[in-house]
């Protein structure tokens, strides 16, 4: 296993649909919140990053999750902050099941948190989780991050049952422990 982060470029999302259409509409708000509609399009991919992305007026970098040179899964730093020195981690997804639960996601937070840090010299790295996912918790945890807010009733889901939101947050001084 070899991960390494590239950066995403638009003809990646074709890639991000089709695996976030396998699944059933409550798994795209797990994934990106209530910014898209069920099923997730190309369009609404292009539109929601109209004003671009991997450049510092953006203020948000999309990346590749390889392994071996495969495009394994992605996620974003967004909502960069160059006055208070934070940002996001957001839409973080490993595409095909058969990836999930070998560590990759760890790997490539790390990554992403290191280039934060050190590249973006951010002060501060936030993310957002459902309760109920526990693995992404734990992986997480793993790389420093600790809940920092606990939210109640921020989703309903199709099936009526409400999901509650956990925020975590990694400083620098943290992480370089």
């Amino acid at each position: 296993m070899m991960i390494k982060l590239e950066l995403l470029s638009e003809t990646d999302f074709s890639q991000i649909v089709e695996w976030v259409n396998q699944y059933p509409e409550d798994f795209l708000v797990q994934w990106a919140g209530t910014t898209y509609e069920y099923p997730l399009t190309i369009e609404q991919m292009k539109g929601h990053y109209s004003n671009g992305h991997n450049s510092v007026e953006s203020a948000v970098f999309i990346y590749k999750i390889m392994d071996d040179n495969r495009f394994i899964g992605s996620f974003q730093l967004g909502r960069l902050n160059w006055v208070t020195k934070e940002a996001i981690v957001g839409r973080f997804l490993i595409g095909e099941e058969i990836n999930r639960g070998r560590g990759i996601g760890r790997i490539a937070l790390n990554e992403l948190v290191k280039i934060g840090f050190n590249q973006f010299n951010l002060e501060t790295i936030k993310l957002n989780v459902y309760e109920f996912n526990r693995q992404a918790i734990k992986c997480y945890e793993s790389i420093g991050f600790r809940k920092s807010l606990y939210q109640e009733k921020m989703y309903q889901n199709s099936n009526g049952f409400w999901w509650n939101n956990f925020e975590m947050t990694l400083r620098k001084e943290d992480w370089l422990v």
